[in-house]
């Protein structure tokens, strides 16, 4: 198609005029790379994944690894990282030179256009077509998500399976383009104690509102995630639990994130279920009167749920427009008549 118009083009204008042009355009950027590779757009679908099943690549030594999402902020996750990473097979990467929160699918989209662009210079070389680079540019942004577990897996122990999360569900359409052979693990909590716990901490009136969307739309982002995820049959890659199950009866709901995960559930220190800190808690924040990521021990005054009793008129009315039908299809209510 290229070789075509480009013969064309000579005999309409000459071959020196043409080649005048020709250069001048080739050249126009001194740091670009188009005099020698020129990019050639093709169709990518991204909106589908790579059938499920072995991933190719043999010799790519494989990392395990589970990753924690919830829709947004104050959602639990600290909870359930510590709670997992007391399993002896499970390690949760943290510490002083390491994030808590690694965002490792959050800033997806600059790696999907590099696959996109850089595959785009192949396409004289590829006989296939479409499909192939499709697949090139799928292939290419796996092998990348496989080299950002490669880097973590250097901090852990040999064997372990690491444990990622980010509270924020952003571009997690992205998630098994990176990391198509990853588990996912989805954290729920009330939309409506998510927001009061995040007024506290950070939000005021006008934050409030614009909270309850965003926790609404992570929600949608979910739900799309998980059709887009099953379509491609990765549908037993992911679980999906909530911050009240695991508060209130752990020893009922933990063992199904592990079998999950498999790992032994025999192996977990089960004595020790009841000592998980509490971190981050707007409401509850030990001696120190702002909130921080200290672990506080837990006693009796830890209420982490129906933090929005308190609410009045307006509030409820608020979310329930922005949110409402969202919490009805978590099952964190019955209708929107609360």
């Amino acid at each position: 198609m290229i070789k075509s118009l480009s013969a064309t083009a000579k005999k309409l204008f000459g071959s020196k005029l043409y080649n005048d042009i020709r250069a001048n355009y080739l050249f126009r950027d001194l740091d670009s790379p188009y005099p020698l590779y020129p990019d050639t757009p093709f169709n990518m679908d991204w909106s589908s994944l790579s059938a499920a099943g072995p991933q190719s690549g043999a010799n790519v030594a494989e990392v395990k690894a589970a990753y924690i999402v919830s829709p947004t902020q104050r959602s639990g996750t600290n909870f359930l990282s510590h709670m997992l990473d007391k399993h002896p097979e499970l390690e949760f990467l943290s510490g002083a030179d390491l994030p808590d929160e690694q965002c490792l699918y959050t800033y997806s989209e600059h790696l999907k256009q590099y696959a996109y662009k850089t595959v785009s210079t192949w396409n004289k070389w590829i006989d296939g077509g479409e499909p192939v680079l499709q697949e090139h540019a799928r292939a290419l942004m796996g092998a990348m998500g496989n080299g950002v577990l490669q880097y973590f897996a250097r901090f852990a122990k040999p064997g372990s399976t690491l444990l990622f999360k980010t509270p924020d569900a952003g571009h997690l359409d992205n998630f098994f383009h990176l990391f198509p052979q990853c588990k996912v693990i989805i954290l729920y909590r009330d939309g409506r104690d998510t927001i009061e716990s995040f007024s506290k901490s950070w939000g005021g009136k006008g934050a409030f509102r614009k909270m309850c969307e965003r926790w609404s739309k992570r929600v949608d982002t979910i739900f799309e995630f998980e059709a887009m995820a099953g379509k491609a049959g990765y549908s037993d890659r992911i679980i999906t639990t909530r911050y009240d199950y695991l508060n209130d009866s752990a020893r009922e709901e933990l063992p199904k994130i592990l079998k999950f995960l498999n790992v032994d559930v025999d192996k977990y220190p089960w004595d020790q279920i009841d000592e998980i800190p509490v971190l981050g808690s707007s409401s509850y924040k030990g001696d120190q009167g702002e909130v921080h990521w200290k672990p506080v021990e837990k006693d009796e005054k830890f209420k982490p749920t129906q933090k929005w009793l308190s609410w009045d008129k307006s509030k409820k009315d608020i979310f329930k427009k922005a949110a409402g039908d969202n919490l009805v299809k978590l099952s964190f209510a019955e209708n929107n008549d609360w």
